[in-house]
């Protein structure tokens, strides 16, 4: 039948009842078609050129001199021009993504004091990772306050390796300092982080999007195999900026660090 049509696409046609073979040879397993079979191949054929399912043909060569078809070929139109602005959105992205300047990443070493931190720490999913370190920060200023002591230097967060990929092990941490006795609430600990020496790097602006901290957590890593030291310890963030005195993302600084020997 030549009407565009392979055999693969008239065996899986045949399969789905939207062209039926008149005959099949026993022995060779040919399919022979009727001339009276052309105008529905030819159907199918146009029908395939604005990307139909099979599913939506049946229902278009059932409906073929019906006004229902009118109704089937515009619910394919709108399908095609929804698909038509998911592509120009992913273009749009594409571009965007293509012109945006990379940040270059400058790992630098530095000495780091022992901190006496108050800390909360949980198990969360990855999406679920900033809103817990968002409610946590003010929690544990305001529980530093209630005790009567101070922050001492900027917010931190730690993150520990978890068995898997669908659950994060997230610790947020606040120094401070206090004249006397710490008493806290239930639900807070109080540890001291660990000094050394630490390989870090500052990131400028907004931690996720397509140039987030992943490029500096990359740039921090690269850089302690290439000059063969290892970790100690979990990666750190520590905030360098207040989120509360600013509403642009662009004024974020991050540092990115770990402890190295």
């Amino acid at each position: 039948m030549a009407q565009r049509l392979t055999r693969k696409a008239l065996r899986v046609y045949a399969e789905q009842g939207l062209l039926r073979p008149v005959h099949t040879d026993p022995l060779s397993g040919y399919h022979y078609y009727s001339f009276s079979q052309l105008e529905d191949a030819r159907r199918i054929t146009r029908l395939r050129d604005f990307n139909m399912s099979l599913e939506d043909i049946r229902e278009a060569l059932r409906a073929w001199q019906a006004s229902e078809l009118s109704s089937l070929l515009q619910q394919q139109q709108r399908k095609l021009q929804a698909q038509q602005e998911d592509i120009q959105r992913v273009l749009s992205d594409l571009r965007a993504f293509m012109q945006a300047e990379r940040p270059l990443y400058q790992v630098n070493t530095k000495k780091v004091l022992p901190q006496r931190c108050i800390t909360r720490r949980a198990r969360c999913a990855p999406e679920h990772s900033c809103s817990f370190i968002d409610a946590t920060q003010p929690a544990l200023l305001k529980a530093l306050r209630a005790a009567g002591a101070h922050p001492a230097g900027s917010g931190i967060v730690r993150y520990f390796e978890s068995e898997g990929e669908d659950t994060w092990d997230v610790e947020v941490c606040q120094p401070f300092t206090i004249d006397g006795p710490l008493l806290l609430p239930e639900g807070f600990d109080v540890l001291t982080l660990p000094g050394g020496t630490a390989a870090y790097t500052v990131h400028g602006g907004d931690c996720g999007g397509d140039f987030g901290l992943q490029g500096a957590y990359e740039a921090v890593w690269n850089w302690i195999r290439e000059h063969g030291h290892e970790t100690q310890g979990p990666p750190y963030e520590v905030y360098l900026f207040e989120q509360s005195n600013t509403d642009d993302t662009a004024d974020y600084r991050t540092e990115v660090a770990w402890l190295i020997r």
